[in-house]
């Protein structure tokens, strides 16, 4: 299963429940003010209509997620299409510094909360210094399955993923607690 496999790669890093939280809000952090960003480049006007940057990238990445997981991929349109649409609203209405400062801000509290749970949860390095595009493209998708997972539903796609990760001898249990 190929969702399985790809997600494999990035549940490797992110195992130890607290550090999947820090990730469930740094993700969309860093995904939004991204949008920020890229939504203050007009790439062209059709029928009226403002093509940013933003809504490109946006439909590219949704559309690589229907690849992987229908079910997914809906709840990620949702989740993300709000993203997308307040960061063009924001680039519409409020001036280029405040769009800048949000990204700077986003970007510094997203990745530096996510390269805490790293080191001091997971104890081990992120995903982004093995894959760039798993941990600017696949992240946010694989956040949406965490949440699944933790809700109790799709468990069957979950064992699949952690059979994944015993097979590549990566898989870790943080379910015990260690003292020192």
């Amino acid at each position: 299963m190929r969702f399985a496999k790809e997600m494999a790669f990035y549940s490797a890093y992110h195992q130890e429940k607290r550090n999947v939280w820090i990730h469930v809000l740094g993700v969309p952090t860093i995904t939004f003010t991204l949008f920020v960003v890229l939504s203050r480049f007009s790439l062209f006007e059709w029928n009226g209509f403002n093509v940013s940057a933003s809504l490109v990238f946006t439909l590219a990445i949704l559309g690589y997620y229907f690849t992987l997981d229908v079910v997914f991929a809906l709840v990620a349109t949702l989740l993300f299409g709000g993203l997308f649409v307040t960061a063009e609203w924001i680039t519409a209405q409020l001036p280029s510094q405040t769009a800048w400062t949000i990204f700077g801000l986003g970007q510094v509290i997203g990745w530096g909360s996510q390269f805490y749970g790293h080191f001091v949860f997971e104890k081990s390095r992120p995903a982004l210094f093995d894959n760039l595009f798993q941990a600017l493209v696949s992240a946010p998708l694989f956040v949406v399955a965490d949440v699944f997972f933790e809700l109790g539903y799709r468990l069957d796609l979950k064992k699949a993923v952690d059979d994944e990760l015993k097979q590549k001898g990566v898989w870790k249990d943080f379910s015990v607690q260690k003292t020192a």
